[in-house]
């Protein structure tokens, strides 16, 4: 066993272990070699020897406790049949879909074959993961210049429509995942990056139940759920956490820790290091990272980010965190 996988089902373990949300990307030298040969960032995310190749370099740099699928939150969408374009300089992605169309499951198929060459490769536990439904409705049915608007007014006068996707956007997202697990991932973590743009009854109707209907369907005995619900309240987080099935409850970097003690004490956690701080390093980097780990010294706890490594991070700073961390 691993002690990633042991502390998602709450184990005892003799260290913390460390994984860090964007570990495969912009940072590494050799993704940006890799990256250079793809004009068109969505052809990587469909060739299962690049997607296999990307997720390992952080793996076979930092000799990391878990890696992640090299993927996009958006490919439930494009298993929707959406056509989907990464545009360059932080504008997001732009996305073309015609919500009447069915999914086609086979569209992520470069995915699942990825997921089977990790396998055969490596033998470090493999993350798989979706954009959870809110947030994928929320890509394909707002652009870029309404998202960063970010407006409850724009969300209300789109109401009746968000919820009949959201019931679509579920079923294809489960659908997602059980293909992902028949791959053999070893732990599933739903990205909910949006949670934080709703009301409390638009949290629960369109991130608690859809995410309690994903993880009624995976057998967490088996494959752990992790649920990240960013920038939500510490009162809509905390009902997060206590969704039926969730094993672990990742916390964005603004997750005041004291308030850890009023989460769901049966589960684990995940996190919460804000990017900034592992970009600048330094004292101000050690004494955040003891803070954390100090918070859950008794309590299963994943060490990560509380959002993904910014582009620009040293990778001293990241050797820097897990000896820190692997030194406790």
């Amino acid at each position: 066993m691993s002690i990633f996988k042991d502390t998602l089902k709450q184990k005892q373990t003799t260290s913390t272990p460390l994984w860090l949300m964007r570990q495969a990307g912009r940072h590494l030298p050799e993704y940006r070699k890799l990256r250079s040969r793809y004009p068109n960032l969505m052809d990587m995310f469909l060739n299962s020897e690049e997607i296999a190749k990307v997720t390992l370099q952080p793996v076979d740099r930092y000799n990391l406790d878990a890696a992640i699928i090299f993927s996009d939150i958006l490919m439930v969408p494009y298993t929707l049949q959406a056509s989907i374009v990464f545009n360059e300089g932080g504008r997001g992605p732009v996305v073309d879909i015609d919500f009447s169309k069915e999914q086609k499951i086979e569209r992520a198929e470069p995915v699942f074959n990825a997921i089977e060459k990790v396998k055969e490769k490596s033998t470090t536990p493999l993350i798989g993961f979706a954009g959870g439904p809110w947030t994928t409705v929320f890509y394909c049915l707002f652009n870029s210049e309404e998202r960063k608007k970010n407006t409850q007014t724009l969300i209300e006068r789109n109401e009746s429509k968000i919820d009949q996707l959201i019931e679509k956007f579920t079923d294809a997202t489960i659908n997602y995942a059980l293909s992902q697990i028949e791959s053999g991932i070893d732990a599933f973590q739903l990205f909910e990056s949006w949670a934080g743009t709703l009301n409390e009854e638009q949290f629960d109707k369109w991130c608690i139940e859809p995410t309690t209907k994903i993880f009624k369907e995976i057998d967490n005995t088996t494959i752990p759920t992790i649920g990240f619900p960013r920038a939500a309240s510490v009162p809509n987080q905390i009902k997060y956490s206590n969704i039926n099935n969730i094993s672990c409850i990742s916390l964005d970097y603004n997750f005041p820790l004291d308030q850890v003690i009023s989460l769901n004490q049966k589960i684990s956690y995940q996190g919460n290091l804000h990017p900034e701080i592992l970009y600048k390093g330094g004292t101000e980097q050690s004494q955040a990272v003891e803070k954390i780990l100090n918070a859950f010294k008794s309590k299963p706890h994943v060490f990560n980010l509380g959002h993904g490594v910014l582009p620009e991070t040293p990778i001293k700073h990241i050797e820097e965190l897990i000896k820190q961390v692997r030194a406790e």
